[in-house]
């Protein structure tokens, strides 16, 4: 919490993010600016012959959304500042209903005053616990309290009224937030709970005449889902986010239905925010912890029935282009030592959200669901047969894949995501695919300097992106294609020929799928070289001269091995050698491939030394692994020696 000590509300100034309102509980406010490091207590203090102030342990305060100078903040009454919190002048009696908590019956009884314990870590009773002021009409405002009013001013503080009682809720119960609608001046929400009496319904109001009428929007939310916090998309007004005990929900039609946000944590959610510039839902859990959904429009366009039917693709907003920074060789925060917390950045790249309608199955995963029903029914579950069995046998999953293509129509990269039915989000990095031969093994250690494997950086420009389902032998897309640019950061604006750059770095990352296939096959010869070695000792018919053959292309292959990847005895005494194909093209891809430079002429030299020497090495090695290879493991049929790896079947 920015002050220490526990939660509370606060806000920061928007024109000045330097200064911010913060607290400890019970209402000590402070004015707080980064520059200097220093917090001046700003409280309103009562006048002389004025009650007490009764601050709750959360007092709510608030930034007018007409001036940034003004602040609201909430006792038992509402005091209003024009000058940041200089000075203040109270703009309401008492708003709630200033009844004494210790008079109030719990467990079936009033209670001695001495048979109570604890009384000091916890909030004053009878307080404001939420403001709002209408975006839309200034001077709007309505405050909610602890003991289960909405009180209502529409002159700035002038005259108040109350609001009409909450339906359906008991009287004194808390008023968890107030908000007034982002686009009607007559529209405003209320959020309460009971959950003290025992009561954990939830309780989600709208009014659309200033509070006096309201309904439910409660929707199908269940009991237990206790509502804490509510905001109102800015765009869409039917667009709700609902902060609540297990976590975070979302409605887009303005509650009639409510959804629960995946992947936020089952947790409180004790209030949330909405970031405008970026259209982030901000969220901050009884915990202490601090969640952000990075971009939810998405659900606005949800909410505008941009997916029907099966589902689709939903648009795409515009990417930057750049090549995300990795300080001291490693992600994440190294300099600061194994203890300090980092949260992870947004993906980066395109983020790609899409929507299914429902799950994706297979025959196998549908059969067994028919099969289910008909044994819940005690109905008899026949038998499918040997053909269906079969080929559920060899069935392959569904997939639910996003094919991004460039400007030309070109596929640029293929992208796997769940098929399960909901929205779910994907992230395209920029770039082509990587050009590493296939390794399924999974390694014990990973330096932090290695990083995934990444392929050459596609260019900025425009591209298509388009949600495809492969299932059951066939494939369709869903949906229309959405299209969007990529665009480069402004950092890089006028600082090389993008194309060029590309262009080289798909040229090297070609050669070097080239390179990296040729020192695989490699391996493998030499892995079939071992096991013919193996078998030939049990070949009844091998002559001496084909052990000495195996010899022979033994060091023919070292050799091949020493051109490819350079001088491994050199190496191995920590003498240096000339550069190999490898060292050559692994210079380039790994010294240019993570840059948006132009390559230096030593970058092209060396990519033209590499492409040469590949030319005439990869030719020599065909002949190598075509013939005297091949040759070789004729001769080991031909002598009755045991089957070894790569050899092909006798005729």
């Amino acid at each position: 919490v920015p002050m220490g000590a526990d939660g509370y509300a606060v806000q920061i100034d928007p024109t000045d993010p330097d200064v911010m309102y913060l607290q400890t509980q019970q209402g000590n406010l402070y004015r707080y600016d980064r520059r200097s490091e220093e917090a001046l207590d700003i409280q309103p203090q009562p006048g002389p012959g004025d009650p007490p102030e009764r601050w709750n342990w959360d007092t709510p305060v608030l930034i007018s959304p007409h001036d940034s100078d003004r602040l609201y903040f909430g006792s038992q009454r509402l005091w209003r500042s024009d000058d940041r919190g200089n000075s203040w002048t109270p703009i309401s009696e008492d708003l709630t209903t200033n009844v004494n908590r210790y008079e109030l019956e719990f467990m079936g009884r009033v209670w001695s005053v001495d048979d109570l314990i604890d009384n000091g870590a916890m909030s004053k009773y009878a307080t404001l616990t939420g403001i709002s002021e209408s975006p839309v009409a200034e001077g709007v405002i309505y405050v909610g309290t602890d003991d289960g009013l909405v009180q209502v001013t529409e002159d700035g503080g002038a005259t108040w009224r109350r609001a009409a009682a909450l339906p359906g809720l008991a009287p004194r119960a808390f008023v968890n937030d107030v908000e007034a609608s982002q686009h009607d001046d007559a529209t405003v929400f209320a959020v309460a709970d009971n959950h003290k009496a025992g009561d954990f319904a939830p309780y989600i109001f709208e009014s659309n005449d200033r509070g006096r009428t309201w309904r439910s929007i409660a929707g199908d939310l269940p009991d237990g889902v206790i509502g804490w916090a509510i905001e109102q998309d800015h765009e869409r007004p039917e667009l709700l986010f609902l902060g609540a005990e297990n976590g975070l929900y979302t409605s887009t039609n303005g509650g009639a239905t409510w959804a629960k946000l995946g992947g936020a944590p089952t947790i409180p959610f004790r209030d949330i925010e909405i970031q405008r510039r970026d259209d982030d839902v901000v969220g901050a859990t009884f915990g202490r912890g601090f969640y952000v959904l990075d971009d939810y429009t998405p659900l606005r366009d949800y909410a505008a029935g941009a997916v029907a039917g099966e589902g689709g693709l939903l648009p795409v907003r515009d990417a930057w282009w750049y090549v995300p920074l990795v300080p001291m060789q490693a992600r994440g925060k190294p300099t600061l030592g194994s203890d300090d917390y980092t949260a992870s950045n947004p993906d980066f790249g395109a983020i790609l959200t899409y929507f299914l309608a429902e799950e994706i199955t297979t025959p196998s995963e549908d059969r067994r669901a028919a099969e289910r029903e008909l044994r819940e029914s005690g109905a008899d579950v026949p038998f499918p047969g040997y053909e269906t069995l079969r080929a559920e046998s060899v069935e392959g999953q569904p997939r639910a894949l996003v094919v991004v293509r460039d400007a030309n129509g070109e596929v640029v990269r293929w992208i796997e995501g769940p098929t399960t039915a909901g929205l779910h989000r994907v992230s395209w990095d920029l770039r082509h695919p990587a050009t590493d031969p296939i390794d399924l093994t999974v390694p014990g250690f990973v330096p932090p300097w290695a990083g995934p494997s990444v392929g050459p950086l596609a260019a900025p420009g425009s591209y298509q992106a388009q949600l495809l389902i492969v299932s059951d032998g066939s494939s369709y897309n869903v949906g229309s294609a959405q299209t969007f640019e990529v665009r480069p950061a402004p950092a890089l604006a006028g600082s090389a020929d993008f194309a060029e750059v590309v262009a080289f770095q798909r040229e090297a990352a070609e050669l070097m799928r080239r390179v990296s296939s040729a020192g695989e096959e490699l391996g493998r010869a030499q892995d079939r070289l071992r096991h013919m070695r193996a078998a030939l000792l049990q070949a009844p018919r091998a002559g001496g001269q084909l052990f000495a053959d195996l010899d022979a292309l033994a060091a023919e292959i070292a050799e091949r091995q020493r051109a490819l990847f350079g001088d491994r005895e050199r190496g191995r005494l920590n003498e240096s050698s000339v550069p190999s194909i490898m060292n050559r093209i692994g210079r380039v891809v790994n010294g240019h491939g993570g840059t948006t430079q132009t390559p230096t002429a030593t970058h092209r030299r060396n990519l033209e030394i590499a492409a040469s020497d590949f030319a005439s090495f990869s030719s020599a090695l065909r002949a190598l692994l075509d013939d005297d290879l091949a040759e070789l493991e004729t001769a080991l049929e031909a002598a009755g020696a045991p089957w070894t790896p790569g050899r092909r079947l006798p005729p």
